[in-house]
């Protein structure tokens, strides 16, 4: 849902000049460094398509694997194209999953209890591959790249990019990659997608983690109530911009990732450069302008509140959605736990994963059969 102050004091300050824009005040670079990050000290990974595994570093090769159309109810049986088998350790295996409207382009590692996880903008499920380290010896993790994002399908028209398509597509996808219900992490964008999610009747969930993602409502009403807030998330509306994908390519994007190492960053290279990868990713933008005053619509017939012990991670540095964001959430999950980071900015899976992987065994302690 946001970019480091560091990305947005270059490239937002660059999208001004191509559009003709002065940049605010604030719009100064930072070239302060993170180093190398924890996920430039993991582990080799791979993917798994139809030429079998390969480096990370070789990108992710389409494990097209097509399916027959999905079957999102979990009690009626497994769904003929489900994906409920255990996957390799220490590389991903991918697949193509129908999800009804889209096909998504999902990534496994591990065996036992199933942890998925929801990447933002402009991540893809690759973003996930810290903590997923931390966890591939423990259970089963499986991450989309959701809907506009790198391998999966990316409808052209924007309102195909409103949540509650974008929500349905994950509740479609849970019953089809297990056949117990999972415990759910989410990120940036993947927040509100995974607070719907958790919101709806019935979804194929017994646990949820936020991590630097926000509900939806608390967003929009932050945005229309809290000054500070509303400044520091204007940016959104240059992503809405028609100039957007002028500066924001995959080459700018590597710029601003340098703190990944340089294998992984090819990785990221590759998903950014997929054909309409960055104009999908940006749509969510498009279609969603998180207006208070669609709260209604946007929770119909889903619950007031999350029926699912809940947990919440907040790096307190991130600079755009800002730790308000983290505040009173009582009233959208009364079973909930929050842990603030002092020092974390926006890119906690890859500041902290270590600390999310303690915190998903924490949450799947308190979730699992039998567990009170």
């Amino acid at each position: 849902m946001k970019l480091t102050r560091r990305y947005l004091g270059e490239h937002v300050y660059v999208m001004c000049v191509l559009v003709g824009m002065l940049c605010a005040t604030g719009c100064g670079g930072n070239d302060s460094s993170s180093g190398s990050g924890d996920m430039a000290a993991s582990s080799a990974d791979g993917t798994m398509g139809d030429g079998g595994l390969v480096p990370a570093d070789a990108g992710s090769t389409d494990a097209a694997m097509p399916t027959p159309a999905d079957g999102a109810v979990a009690d009626a049986g497994a769904p003929s194209n489900a994906w409920h088998e255990d996957c390799p350790m220490d590389v991903r295996e991918q697949r193509m999953m129908d999800v009804g409207e889209v096909r998504l382009n999902v990534a496994c590692r591990g065996a036992g209890p199933t942890i998925v996880f929801l990447h933002g903008f402009p991540e893809f499920h690759y973003g996930w591959h810290p903590v997923m380290d931390a966890l591939a010896a423990e259970f089963r993790l499986v991450a989309p790249d959701q809907r506009g994002y790198n391998l999966s399908d990316k409808p052209e028209d924007v309102a195909a990019y409103e949540l509650p398509k974008l929500t349905q597509d994950i509740l479609r996808l849970l019953p089809l990659i297990s056949a117990e219900p999972v415990i759910l992490v989410a990120h940036d964008w993947g927040g509100p997608v995974g607070w719907l999610v958790a919101h709806t009747p019935g979804a194929h969930i017994r646990g949820f983690m936020s991590t630097n993602g926000p509900p939806p409502l608390h967003f929009a009403d932050l945005i229309a109530n809290n000054a500070e807030h509303a400044e520091a998330s204007s940016y959104m509306n240059l992503f809405r911009s028609a100039a957007a994908e002028q500066f924001m390519t995959p080459e700018a994007l590597a710029q601003q990732f340098s703190f990944l190492s340089p294998e992984v960053l090819a990785v990221y290279q590759e998903a950014w450069a997929q054909p309409g990868a960055i104009t999908g990713g940006l749509n969510w933008y498009r279609a969603n302008d998180l207006d208070p005053t669609a709260g209604d619509a946007l929770m119909a017939g889903r619950s007031p509140t999350v029926p699912v012990p809940t947990m919440v991670l907040w790096g307190l540095d991130d600079e755009f959605v800002l730790a308000v964001n983290a505040e009173g959430l009582e009233r959208y999950a009364p079973d909930i736990e929050v842990q603030t980071f002092p020092g974390v900015d926006h890119w906690i899976a890859h500041r902290i994963p270590g600390e999310i992987a303690q915190a998903i065994r924490t949450l799947h302690m308190r979730t699992m059969p039998g567990a009170e």
